[in-house]
């Protein structure tokens, strides 16, 4: 590992995001972390604008606005669910592609008819994140990580989101079927995430807290 793999944090840490579920897993991870640890909301800075059309792309924007608004570090995540078959799609647009309210059911609709459309009924598919940091002076380092598995068609389930088209390697139930209707706002400890935790400590391996 480089010098220039390697993040220097000075003061506060930033956590850019407003999302209960990711600040949980960010806060778990950051436990030992010798700096303070602040939170976009308590500081009432909104979320920008994901203008990327990576998950890679939207953590880095994420992390930049908020640093350059705080003068502080700041550390974000986003996340998509990726279907082989389907080029990738919804990728960093799985959010976008949902109703109002988080209502799920326009996108798996999109799904449903992007698939018929090829004749397919299947496909590997994929959760992935990406964590950045950020400093006020607009360096930045990032890592990615994905839980692998496989689309299943059609949704079985009660969990929203994609969570009832996925389902693990090897596994006959979909996520959202294990899951018994558990309400996902209320947990970050869903196997779908399951990489996000190890992306958030290798990336946090690469951060140097001053004294």
């Amino acid at each position: 590992m480089t010098s220039s793999d390697i993040l220097e944090i000075s003061g506060p840490l930033v956590l850019a995001s407003h999302n209960a579920n990711k600040l949980a897993a960010l806060k778990e991870a950051l436990l030992e972390c010798p700096v303070q640890i602040l939170t976009a909301r308590e500081l009432g800075i909104r979320s920008p604008d994901e203008t990327g059309t990576t998950v890679l792309e939207n953590a880095l924007i994420k992390a930049r606005a908020v640093a350059d608004e705080t003068g502080h570090a700041a550390i974000s995540d986003d996340s998509g669910f990726c279907i082989t078959a389907l080029d990738d799609l919804p990728g960093a647009a799985a959010l976008d592609w949902a109703g109002p309210d988080g209502d799920h059911t326009p996108a798996l609709n999109r799904i449903g008819d992007m698939l018929q459309g090829r004749g397919i009924s299947s496909s590997p598919a994929r959760y992935v994140t990406a964590i950045a940091v950020a400093l006020p002076c607009g360096s930045a380092i990032a890592e990615e990580g994905a839980t692998e598995g496989q689309l299943v068609w059609p949704p079985r389930g009660q969990t929203e989101g994609y969570l009832s088209v996925f389902a693990l390697d090897g596994d006959a139930q979909t996520i959202a079927e294990k899951m018994g209707g558990e309400d996902t706002s209320a947990t970050h400890n869903i196997e779908a995430y399951a990489h996000r935790r190890p992306t958030i400590e290798k990336l946090i391996r690469r951060l140097h807290f001053a004294d």
